[in-house]
C-alpha cells in the first residue's frame, strides 16, 4: 500500500523533483547565455533573468504545501518573465534590477516565512 498525500497538497516527493529538475534547466540557461549566445544583444540577459525566475521557483518548490501554492508561484514567475521581457527589450534598467532583487528575495525569503508560520498553532 502507497501513501498518497490528502488531495491538494503537493508531495513531497514532486517538490523534491521540481527543486532539482528546475536548477538543471535554470543552470543550463546561464551555460547556454554565457557560452552558445556571445554577444547577443538582449537575448543573453534576458537568458539569464528567466534562469534566475527558474531556479527561484525550484527553490521554493519545496517549501509550498498545495497544488495551489506551486500553480500560483508557476503564475508569479510568468509574470516575472514577461516583466524581464519588458526591461531588457525595452532597457528598462531599474525594472531589470528591481526583478533580479525581488524575484530570489521572495522564493529564499518569503516562501519558508509562510512555510514556518503555518506550521505554528498558538491555540491548538
Amino acid at each position: 500500500m502507497i501513501a498518497r498525500p490528502p488531495k491538494g497538497e503537493l508531495d513531497k516527493r514532486i517538490a523534491g523533483a521540481v527543486f532539482v529538475l528546475f536548477w538543471l534547466v535554470a543552470i543550463a540557461a546561464w551555460i547556454v547565455a554565457g557560452v552558445a549566445l556571445g554577444d547577443a544583444g538582449a537575448w543573453q540577459p534576458f537568458i539569464v533573468d528567466v534562469g534566475i525566475v527558474i531556479a527561484s521557483i525550484g527553490f521554493a518548490a519545496p517549501f509550498l504545501a498545495t497544488v495551489k501554492g506551486f500553480g500560483l508561484a508557476l503564475l508569479f514567475g510568468l509574470i516575472a518573465v514577461a516583466g524581464f521581457a519588458l526591461g531588457d527589450f525595452a532597457h528598462l534598467v531599474p525594472l531589470v534590477y528591481f526583478l533580479r532583487i525581488a524575484v530570489p528575495f521572495f522564493a529564499i525569503v518569503i516562501a519558508p516565512t509562510f512555510k514556518l508560520v503555518n506550521g505554528v498553532k498558538i491555540f491548538a
